[in-house]
């Protein structure tokens, strides 16, 4: 068996011991979000020679890559120092135009030039604390490093960089500063902030460099932690010229009360809070950036993944084109399970960093609904959830050259060809239908952006399958690049739909971009088959391992422990997890969990369940390894199938349920709450639960050709076609399941008569 030397055991104790002193010098701070977790996830550096584009040894392709070409590869050990670790990185581009990657090392940071992309050139390295967390800005010809390992801000001369030389000027600290998570510049350079200090309540301060070598904190914003920020001076509106933070911010170091905070930061002696903005599923507010035309900002969240808050990447995006006034507006993904930590904007693409997940590249030229282009993988062979990868990301270069720092593999300079590439985005406007009514009629629209080509605006079609085939309905041109589309009559028993449209260039995009499909029940009403708002008792029963927090039937007493303060439905009753104002210090699920179980229900055939459901944590927002399992029996209890799992706190009553087909008499239902180690302060509810038999009449089941709506000889035809190859469009009369007489007499009834 492999063990660790005593040389390594020694080195990695020092680490810990080193970022345990950094984070217990920082005043009434929390420690920060990743501490122990990053300490708990830490690899030993990769190690090997640089790498250059043409090198024999194809090293570029260890790494997953689409749409991104690998120009150099520096790994931490050919910088000097101490190089058991990579963080941040930034970029400097000198009055001569010569560009430079600056690489965050546990021990400083090391300064590359990248003129020449694919021959990076080591210059020097600037040492500094000891520490997993750096992190640099450059305003005029300074770089300005800080660490949570102390020595305040360190300013760095680049003014001869282009000679090789860079310098130390000083490590400046005063009133009483020392330790920093974050250092922001604002967006024309010229004021410098602190983010998680350990003076001014870990909050935004403001650095006076009327001397720029001795950046001096001369006020700020204190209410709360602020993790990371963008600083912009605003244009148009009420705040034309201000300085406008938009932080990410919570409470007790960032881990409650956690959203975005805008803040007029304008005078620093002064600042005034704009709004505030909280966001479902929060875990950490990490890092914000605006997009490329300042109307929205990306928010990343870095512990919902991990958390299990959300299932794979979640990127937040707000609209703040009314910075006091901010609106969430939707999300996006790449469709991984990683955690995504900094992203920034350039173009209208976005460069984000995921760590294990690497680089990934969005197309915001639909700022809603960013679309993946391209990716580079920096971290092979796992997405994993955790504290590993890529760190950061640099996109400002002029010459385009994208850099990105990992933690265990160091800098990585990149070129990404798929900016360049012919290529359209197809959107969503509004929502996508999720269900269909069997007549049609649904409606549903998309925009295209064509990059580098042209759309075939013909070619822009909605393709739905159900049992009766696949049928392609032509989009309706908007004008604007908006297409729309109605849905035709859909045949009972679901469908699947997906949007397409052709470049002249001959290449094909979809909607979903991944080349799957949207899926829809198909409904034309819903008859109540069972309901129960809890008035009474209809034979609810509940089994518990908790020690505490049982399932109880009655009014919410609101007791304060993230109890929901009445019911649902407004009726009175509903069920809720210990239902005490007697307990109201405790008053939550307890060391195991409390299972709520349903009547025998019938569920015979197509039937719909619906309920709504509370589940809060008023210790922060996570529920850690705790949730809310919904379980379903067609057996009367004797078997069961999870159904939903609901992970996610939220102080507000949620609409849940589920579609089962093929049901039974002998059905059932159950809700499990649980509060598992490690605890959390678990509190549940259910309300307004119904069970619906699913009813879908198709009014003309003939009509089964373009143009939908008209019955003419495609209908005919289609209807023999289906007839001859035992098509179930073809299958319109008793005995269903046999193709007859019956049913050629139905079609010509039906086509005869018309549809309604």
């Amino acid at each position: 068996m492999r063990t660790n030397s005593p040389r390594k055991t020694a080195n990695a104790l020092s680490r810990i011991l080193a970022v345990t002193a950094g984070v217990v010098m920082v005043s009434g701070v929390s420690a920060h979000d990743e501490d122990w977790r990053k300490l708990k996830d830490a690899l030993p550096p990769v190690i090997g020679d640089i790498w250059r584009l043409g090198d024999p040894v194809t090293r570029g392709a260890g790494f997953d890559s689409s749409g991104v070409t690998l120009l150099a590869h520096i790994p931490l050990n050919n910088f000097s120092g101490n190089t058991a670790s990579g963080n941040d990185c930034w970029g400097y581009t000198s009055p001569s135009g010569r560009e430079y990657a600056i690489m965050g090392l546990e021990g400083g940071y090391g300064f590359v030039e990248i003129t020449d992309p694919a021959n990076p050139v080591i210059l020097t390295t600037i040492t500094g604390p000891s520490s997993l967390w750096h992190d640099v800005k450059v305003a005029g010809h300074y770089a300005y490093g800080v660490s949570e390992g102390g020595s305040g801000v360190q300013v760095m001369d680049l003014s001869n960089i282009d000679s090789g030389v860079v310098t130390l000027v000083r490590n400046w600290q005063a009133g009483g500063h020392s330790t920093t998570h974050n250092i922001i510049v604002d967006d024309d350079g010229t004021d410098l902030y602190l983010a998680g200090a350990n003076i001014g309540n870990g909050g935004l301060m403001h650095l006076d460099m009327s001397d720029p070598t001795r950046p001096t904190v001369d006020g700020g914003w204190t209410q709360m932690y602020v993790h990371d920020a963008e600083v912009v001076t605003w244009q148009g509106g009420a705040l034309d010229g201000h300085e406008i933070a938009f932080c990410a911010a919570g409470m007790n170091g960032g881990f409650t009360s956690v959203g975005l905070r805008v803040v007029d930061i304008t005078n620093p002696a002064n600042a005034t809070t704009l709004a505030t903005l909280f966001y479902p599923n929060p875990g950490y507010a990490h890092q914000v950036w605006l997009s490329s035309d300042r109307q929205y900002l990306y928010l990343n969240d870095e512990l919902d993944e991990e958390n299990g808050l959300v299932p794979t990447t979640t990127t937040r995006v707000i609209d703040v084109s009314d910075p006091a006034n901010p609106v969430l507006v939707g999300t996006f993904t790449s469709g991984r399970p990683s955690i995504d930590h900094n992203l920034y904007t350039r173009d209208g693409f976005i460069f984000e960093a995921n760590y294990r997940s690497g680089l990934r590249v969005f197309d915001a030229s639909d700022p809603v609904h960013p679309v993946e282009i391209a990716y580079f993988d920096t971290f092979p062979n796992s997405d994993a959830a955790q504290f590993n990868g890529a760190w950061s990301v640099y996109p400002f270069f002029p010459s385009g050259t994208v850099i990105v720092s990992d933690i265990e593999r160091g800098l990585f300079i990149l070129d990404v060809t798929a900016l360049d590439a012919e290529r359209l985005i197809i959107s969503p406007v509004g929502e996508v239908p999720t269900t269909l009514d069997p007549a049609g009629g649904a409606a549903m629209s998309v925009s295209i952006n064509a990059f580098n080509t042209q759309l075939d605006a013909s070619s822009v079609a909605l393709s739905i399958t159900d049992a009766n085939g696949t049928r392609t309905v032509a989009g309706s041109d908007q004008g604007g690049g908006v297409f729309s589309f109605t849905f035709p009559s859909v045949a009972c028993g679901g469908a699947t739909f997906f949007v397409s449209a052709d470049a002249t260039n001959g290449q094909t995009f979809t909607l979903p971009a991944d080349g799957s499909s949207y899926s829809a029940s198909v409904v034309s009403s819903l008859v109540g088959v069972f309901a129960d708002d809890f008035q009474t008792n209809q034979g609810w029963t509940v089994a518990s391992t908790a020690s505490d927090g049982q399932w109880q039937r009655g009014v919410p007493v609101n007791a304060g422990r993230g109890d929901p303060p009445a019911d649902a439905d407004g009726s009175g009753m509903c069920y809720v997890t210990d239902n005490s104002a007697a307990n109201a210090g405790n008053s939550d699920v307890d060391n195991g969990s409390t299972t709520l179980t349903s009547p025998v229900l019938d569920l015979t055939g197509n039937v719909r369940v619906s309920y709504a459901y509370w589940l809060n944590d008023v210790a922060g927002g996570n529920l850690d390894n705790d949730a809310m399992v919904v379980e379903l029996s067609l057996n009367g209890g004797a078997s069961w199938t999870e159904m939903a799992r609901y992970e996610s706190a939220s102080s507000s009553w949620r609409s849940g349920g589920f579609d089962i087909a093929n049901g039974t008499a002998n059905g059932r239902v159950r809700f499990i709450v649980s509060d598992n180690d490690p605890q959390s302060v678990v509190e549940a509810g259910l309300d307004a639960f119904t069970v619906d038999q699913i009813v879908c009449e198709n009014p003309c089941p003939v009509d089964l050709a373009e143009p939908f709506g008209v019955l003419d000889l495609a209908d005919i035809q289609a209807f023999v076609a289906a007839f001859a190859s035992g098509g179930s469009a073809a299958d319109l009369a008793e005995p269903f399941g046999v193709l007859d007489l019956n049913d050629l007499s139905a079609f010509v009834q039906g086509f005869l008569a018309g549809c309604p």
